[in-house]
Formats: structure tokens, C-alpha cells, sequence
């Protein structure tokens, strides 16, 4: 059931932190045009859009740039953060690289690595071969944790996540956490939620998402962020006009 807004609040958010798959795209994966338009127009109405993924920095960064995202941008579910050329690296990637050869080693030829390795700084994306709790027995779990995207497995360095980032960049954008919201779809968003001062769910979020969020979107998917995108821009104008 989706939640009435908290108008008090949403009229003094500065940036909002988006989630990309399943979040401005539809359930084929494809980034909505609309949920576009909608970033740049909440960009013209004063509120900061900055892009989050589990992505590597080069995809996310690349898609923020020509979307027209001015905030920082999050890579690797928090490992990386970007802002005005200056790249920030959270985590040890000799332990995730570490816990890839354990993996290796048990798993000989069932691994396949994503391309986007290549370009990442700690996270490392595999595909859902093997079962998780199965990877998760080959590994040091007080240092690593697998993470499930829906897309990929991820090698990731335990206590550093979405919620993180969010801490991160309202440290390098000098704000407070409560000014900024964020939106998302899936358990890897829980962290990030949590940690910022208006958090939204779509409608097809997990239970455990939407049990901490402030608004649950009665649309799926890009219809939800349009929804979301579309009450906060309305807020603003109705604050400016006052």
C-alpha cells in the first residue's frame, strides 16, 4: 500500500539518490526516456540527481553524464564514488580478489566473471552459477559478503554499501543527510534507505524494502520513479511559489 508523502520534509530535499536497474528502467532493463525527462526536470526544479549502482564506474558515470545527472555518482553498491573528477575507493580489493581465487579454486570452470571487471576498482560481479549460500561457505564472510543485484553475484567488502555512500557524498556536498532522499527497488537498497532522510520504494520492492520506506510507490518499476519524481517536483514549485 503505498504511503501519503511527507510534504514538511520533501520540501527541503536538495538531492535525490537513484537507483538505475529496476529503478528508471522498465522490467526488461531498458532505461525509460520518460524517467529521463524526469531527472532533468527535477535538475531545472533545484533538486540534485545523483545515480547508484552496482554497476562499475565507467557505466554509471557514463549514463549520468549524458542523462543529465549533476550529482556525485555511486559505483560498485558504494565501493566508488565520483564527484567533479575526483574518484573516492572504499574497500580492500586484494580481499575480494582473494575470495574470487578461493571461489575458483572450489568451483574450477563454473565461474564466469562479468565484463565489467575490467573496469572495477573492489567489487567484483560474477553470474548466478552457483548457489549463493554455496559461495558464501568457500569465503571469509567476516570481510566479504555476496551480494544479489538480480543481475549478478557480487564479491563485496562487508560494511561498505549504498548507506555508506550516502553518508560519503552528503560529507563532499557539505549537507546534511536529511536533505538528501533516495529511491530504489531491491535488498541492495535497504542500506541506502535507511541511511537518508526521506527514503522510497516502488512497488515491486521486497517486503523488507518496503517496511523502512517513507513513501511505496503505487507504480513498478520507471512508472514508479516517474510517480516519485513528479510529487517532489511539485513540492518544490509549490515551495518556491510561497
Amino acid at each position: 500500500m503505498s504511503r501519503a508523502p511527507k510534504w514538511d520534509i520533501l520540501r527541503e530535499i536538495d538531492v535525490i539518490v537513484v537507483d538505475i536497474d529496476g529503478t528508471i528502467t522498465d522490467d526488461k532493463g531498458f532505461i525509460d526516456p520518460q524517467a529521463i525527462i524526469k531527472i532533468r526536470e527535477l535538475e531545472r526544479n533545484g533538486v540534485m540527481v545523483s545515480l547508484a549502482s552496482g554497476n562499475a564506474l565507467p557505466v554509471t558515470k557514463g549514463l549520468a553524464t549524458y542523462i543529465g545527472a549533476s550529482g556525485p555518482v555511486i559505483a560498485e553498491s558504494g565501493c566508488v564514488i565520483e564527484m567533479l573528477g575526483e574518484i573516492y575507493v572504499y574497500g580492500d580489493p586484494e580481499e575480494t580478489k582473494r575470495a574470487l581465487e578461493q571461489i575458483n579454486r572450489r568451483f574450477y570452470g563454473r565461474i564466469h566473471e562479468s565484463w565489467s571487471n575490467l573496469y572495477r576498482h573492489v567489487d567484483i560481479a560474477i553470474r548466478p552459477t552457483v548457489p549463493k549460500h554455496m559461495l558464501e561457505e568457500t569465503i571469509d564472510t567476516s570481510k566479504i559478503v555476496i551480494l544479489d543485484s538480480k543481475f549478478a553475484y557480487h564479491i563485496h567488502p562487508r560494511g561498505i554499501d549504498k548507506g555508506t555512500a550516502i553518508h560519503k557524498i552528503a560529507e563532499l556536498l557539505n549537507l546534511d543527510e536529511k536533505y538528501i532522499a533516495s529511491i530504489g527497488d531491491s535488498e541492495l537498497d535497504i542500506p541506502m534507505l535507511r541511511e537518508s532522510g526521506y527514503g522510497v520504494a516502488l512497488s515491486n520492492s521486497p517486503k523488507e524494502l518496503k517496511e523502512i520506506a517513507d513513501y511505496i510507490t503505487k507504480g513498478s518499476y520507471s512508472a514508479g520513479f516517474i510517480e516519485f519524481a513528479d510529487i517532489l517536483i511539485n513540492t518544490k514549485r509549490e515551495g518556491l511559489g510561497k
